[in-house]
């Protein structure tokens, strides 16, 4: 869990790391906003700071929030992904926020899946073909 800027006693982002089938997965619940986006990249230099990381999916379902600090960050983890050869997926953005990716062109280069087994085949090699 993450600190409590607000003194409420609860954290307004947790931030889990999850190993998936195709790399690493970050699920976000919460608020992702200017005080917790700084929360997400500090998570994310440690994701990829272990060797092999390549693939990222940023499992947005519980986000109840997202501002542009948020997108700075998703911005972020694109470029670090990249640095490294890699692939992102956005997955189960909210419908707000899945307007918001499109209205800044983000969908673009921020591709986004409904689900966390979409984004994983997405990212799985297709099985080899036989020679004949």
């Amino acid at each position: 869990m993450n600190p409590d800027p607000s003194g409420s006693g609860q954290p307004t982002l947790v931030i889990l790391v999850l190993p998936s089938v195709a790399g690493v997965t970050v699920a976000l619940q919460g608020e992702l906003d200017m005080v917790t986006a700084s929360w997400l990249r500090q998570e994310l230099d440690q994701v990829f700071a272990e060797p092999g990381r390549k693939r990222l999916i940023l499992d947005l379902s519980g986000l109840t929030f997202c501002d542009s600090s948020g997108l700075g960050a998703m911005i972020g983890a694109y470029n670090q992904v990249q640095q490294t050869g890699g692939q992102i997926a956005l997955v189960g953005a909210q419908e707000r926020l899945r307007n918001l990716l499109v209205r800044t062109g983000l969908d673009r280069i921020l591709p986004h899946y409904p689900t966390l087994a979409e984004a994983e085949s997405a990212f799985t090699p297709p099985p080899p073909t036989p020679d004949i």
